[in-house]
């Protein structure tokens, strides 16, 4: 919400509050038609500035959110690091992950990398379905002690 807006909404709670004086301090002399063509001044003096004090509390909650979302982005950008080819999170002294480098640099999503159970150093992201290979990427497969 910009300045303008507070101050147009300051401005017709001042109105109100000057027509409400006024009618309060009237004397005899103004007439009942003076009055009640006052009163419906005030009243929708009145409700100009409710709406309008809606919409600058409205954006003052989106503000808000706003702030908190790059907050949350922020601390996030600060706990990563890049190792080719993914991200890890860093969470103390543990490293959370990995997660999809593309998904991360493009979306500004974290998401977490699935493991082969078959091939050592594969790595598969089911959100942009890419395929990725580390240092450790073998592509024979992995036998277990049952199958010896």
């Amino acid at each position: 919400m910009d300045i303008p807006s507070i101050s147009a909404a300051l401005s017709s709670l001042k109105t109100a509050t000057d027509i409400a004086k006024m009618v309060r301090e009237s004397t005899t002399t103004l007439e009942k038609a003076e009055i009640n063509l006052k009163m419906a001044d005030l009243i929708g003096t009145l409700a100009d500035t409710r709406v309008q004090l809606a919409e600058i509390k409205e954006a003052l909650l989106e503000r808000d959110e706003k702030i908190t979302s790059l907050e949350t982005a922020l601390n996030t950008r600060a706990n990563l690091s890049y190792e080719a080819p993914y991200y890890w999170e860093m969470k103390g002294e543990e490293r959370v992950g990995p997660y999809c480098q593309k998904c991360y640099d493009v979306d500004g999503k974290l998401v977490r990398l699935q493991g082969s159970t078959s091939t050592r150093g594969w790595w598969h992201c089911h959100s942009c379905d890419r395929v990725v290979h580390d240092k450790n990427y073998d592509n024979r497969p992995i036998r277990f002690q049952s199958e010896w």
